[in-house]
């Protein structure tokens, strides 16, 4: 199974829950669109750990860091997003400081826990009210939406780059990739997870 059919099942477990920017291009066939570079200076590399950290925290199971989410993000943001796309993300996390600023005199990584969710609520209702010109999402669609929002952005990635990731895909999904039989009526009440493939 390859990467294209990874993101659709996810897609699939998420309720098509993407923002159809990397997904859609990725199952477009789309290519990078520079050579492999850093992109996040160490200060950028720590909040980005911070944030998907609180998107998917470690509880009973690994979190976003464990998984390896953050490096996922800083190669997709290096080499997947065009100019314009990075603009927004560079921008939505200066934002965070911004906000931080104002309400708590501090910038994002200085702040605690809470203070950091807060900010983070508040890039999500931004982003909420974003109206895309695109169709509705549709694996079928070439149509790209690249101008999303930070907040959805962030997300895409850190959830993408979670469950497609082993520890993800192992420890947190159902995992069974060759079970060298067929089970027609298989008990899904057997296991307590979706599945990966």
């Amino acid at each position: 199974m390859n990467r294209r059919e990874i993101l659709k099942i996810t897609a699939v477990l998420l309720g098509a829950g993407l923002s159809g920017s990397l997904s859609q291009q990725v199952l477009a066939g789309a290519l990078p669109t520079k050579a492999a570079k850093s992109v996040f200076d160490e200060r950028t590399r720590k909040k980005v750990a911070v944030l998907a950290e609180l998107i998917i925290p470690k509880t009973d199971t690994p979190g976003a860091i464990e998984a390896g989410a953050p490096a996922f993000i800083e190669m997709m943001v290096g080499e997947w997003f065009d100019d314009g796309e990075r603009k927004i993300f560079f921008e939505g996390l200066a934002t965070l400081d911004v906000f931080c600023q104002q309400q708590y005199q501090k910038d994002f990584l200085a702040c605690d826990e809470a203070q950091r969710t807060a900010a983070l609520k508040d890039a999500e209702k931004a982003a909420g009210t974003y109206k895309s010109d695109a169709p509705a999402f549709d694996f079928t669609q070439k149509f790209v939406d690249r101008n999303t929002p930070f907040f959805t952005k962030l997300k895409e990635l850190t959830v993408v780059g979670f469950f497609t990731s082993e520890v993800g895909a192992k420890q947190v999904l159902a995992y069974n990739p060759m079970p060298m039989r067929y089970e027609g009526d298989y008990d899904f009440k057997a296991t307590d997870r979706e599945w990966s493939w």
